[in-house]
C-alpha cells in the first residue's frame, strides 16, 4: 500500500450536557393521608429540558418518596409525582434526588421534598388520638 495523506473526520456522538432542570429545588408540597395527592392539590409535575433534544428521563436516584406515591416519567421533558400518601403519626419530611438524564446518560440530580401531616381526623387511622378521643 502506498503511504499518503489520509483524512480522518471524527464525529460527535451525542453531547455532554444533560438537561437543564426547570422546576426548582426544594418542597415540592405538604400533603395528608388517606386522599390523593390530586384531590388536595394538583399531581405533582417536574420538568427538565435537553437543549440537544436528546430527551429527558427521570428517575430516584437517592431517598425515597413518601410510601403510597411513585414517579412516573412521562416522555416528554415532565414527570409526575402521584398517588396517595401513607399514614404517618407525626409530620413527616421525606428528602429525595430526581435525576433527569439525556438519552446519552448525561444527568443533573435535584433534590427536592414531600412533608407529610397526620391525619387527625379522630378515627384511630393515625395513632393521633387515643381514648375517649378516637
Amino acid at each position: 500500500m502506498p503511504l499518503g495523506a489520509y483524512k480522518l473526520a471524527v464525529f460527535a456522538v451525542g453531547d455532554a450536557n444533560p438537561p437543564v432542570w426547570v422546576t426548582a429545588a426544594g418542597l415540592l408540597g405538604t400533603f395528608r393521608p388517606g386522599k390523593t395527592i390530586a384531590s388536595q392539590d394538583s399531581n405533582i409535575t417536574v420538568s427538565a429540558s435537553d437543549e440537544e433534544n436528546n430527551g429527558e428521563n427521570f428517575s430516584i436516584t437517592s431517598g425515597a418518596l413518601p410510601s403510597g406515591l411513585s414517579l412516573t416519567d412521562n416522555g416528554n421533558g415532565t414527570a409526575t409525582i402521584s398517588g396517595t400518601p401513607g399514614q404517618v403519626t407525626s409530620s413527616t419530611t421525606y428528602n429525595f434526588d430526581i435525576t433527569a438524564e439525556d438519552d446519552f446518560g448525561n444527568g443533573d440530580a435535584r433534590s427536592f421534598s414531600i412533608v407529610i401531616e397526620p391525619n387527625y381526623w379522630g378515627d384511630s387511622s393515625d395513632g393521633a388520638y387515643t381514648g375517649g378521643n378516637d
